[in-house]
């Protein structure tokens, strides 16, 4: 998503990534939304046409992160600690979408497309 497009409906969350973010599995903050059930697939498709496949791995105490392509998906994108990132799902059955966010001026965020 470039500038002037359309917010995406679907957010399932947004957070500021941390080291264990970076280079270990992403976290999924409580709350989040339109998450597969279970130890579900998520696949993400990059601006470049690369699919990567997340899963949505349950933790104990129903914590979740996403692993599998995550790590190899957060180098190839080279992700920092404090970075914004934003997960959202299509709308259409497994396909999601990971945006960062890049700080403009003042408290203005635009969300790209990885």
């Amino acid at each position: 998503m470039g500038f002037g497009e359309m917010e995406p409906q679907f957010v399932c969350f947004t957070k500021r990534l941390s080291r264990t973010d970076v280079r270990r599995n992403l976290e999924i903050p409580n709350g989040a939304l339109f998450l597969p059930a279970g130890n579900g697939v998520m696949r993400v498709r990059d601006r470049h046409g690369v699919t990567y496949q997340f899963v949505a791995s349950e933790r104990i105490g129903r914590r979740r992160s996403l692993t599998q392509d995550w790590i190899p998906f957060a180098a190839a994108k080279t992700l920092e600690v404090d970075a914004m990132l934003r997960i959202y799902w299509s709308g259409d059955g497994n396909e999601y979408v990971v945006q960062e966010g890049v700080q403009l001026f003042g408290p203005h965020i635009a969300w790209l497309t990885l």
